[in-house]
């Protein structure tokens, strides 16, 4: 029998995808996976998530792509990747990407991770599970580690009365279960918002039932730094908030902790 496979994907120099990018950070470390990383900062989220402080979170009609030659724009990002292959593999790193909603852009990053995979570098997906989840499960295939924000779940959203955004995130997290890929969470503690006991603890409760929990990253909440982000921000009460203090934080940590789960 003849094997279409190849014959199904169109060839490289035709494939049509750009990706709106707000910036790139070579030989960075940190919440985004192991080891060296090469993170993708990208432009124009769906979502309108109100302790989102990302300077990359502009509306999608709003962004511009980088790059409207398509598939250039993928070779002009795996150049620059290239450049610090070793340093990936050696330190056990690789491409991250984040920033906006990464599933929002499925298709762009799914050719990006193919060709990260290609080259032998490991791909990470920093994502809150909002965007296009149709797309994701191709895109999860191609994944080495998901880093799911659990920040933006609101509260009672676990209790059966999720938001738009919020059941989102829970349809995601269903979604990995199934594909049984390492994950790492992240919860930045909004004081005010977010940081309420009981509304942590169903958190807690919910990221152990995950099958591949590895680590959870609790960060605090970084004042908007500048007027121009502060004046966009769709919550008034968050526009002068700072951050909350290392004992709120230590707090949220431990009740992760206490679910066993090796939290930071």
């Amino acid at each position: 029998m003849t094997d279409l496979s190849n014959q199904m994907e169109p060839p490289e120099s035709s494939r049509n995808v750009s990706g709106r990018i707000h910036s790139v950070s070579a030989l960075g470390t940190g919440p985004g996976g192991p080891g060296v990383r090469f993170v993708i900062f990208l432009d124009g989220c769906p979502l309108r998530c109100t302790q989102c402080a990302e300077p990359g979170s502009t509306l999608v009609s709003e962004a511009e792509p980088r790059g409207r030659e398509g598939a250039g724009e993928i070779d002009s990002l795996m150049q620059q990747i290239a450049r610090y292959a070793d340093y990936m593999r050696v330190s056990g790193g690789g491409v991250t990407v984040a920033g906006a909603e990464p599933l929002d852009q499925a298709a762009f990053i799914r050719e990006l991770f193919r060709r990260c995979r290609d080259m032998g570098i490991a791909t990470a997906l920093d994502t809150c599970g909002g965007g296009n989840l149709f797309a994701a499960k191709g895109l999860l295939y191609l994944t080495d580690l998901v880093v799911l924000d659990l920040t933006p779940v609101e509260p009672g959203a676990l209790d059966g009365r999720p938001s738009p955004s919020s059941a989102g995130t829970l349809r995601f997290a269903g979604m990995l279960r199934a594909a049984r890929k390492p994950v790492w969470v992240r919860f930045a503690v909004v004081p005010g918002v977010n940081d309420d006991p009981r509304h942590v603890e169903t958190l807690a409760e919910f990221a152990a039932s995950l099958p591949d929990v590895e680590r959870i990253e609790v960060l605090p909440f970084h004042r908007l730094a500048t007027a121009h982000l502060r004046d966009r921000c769709p919550s008034p009460a968050l526009r002068t908030l700072g951050p909350p203090s290392a004992r709120q934080v230590r707090t949220v940590r431990n009740i992760f902790r206490s679910r066993g789960l090796r939290a930071y």
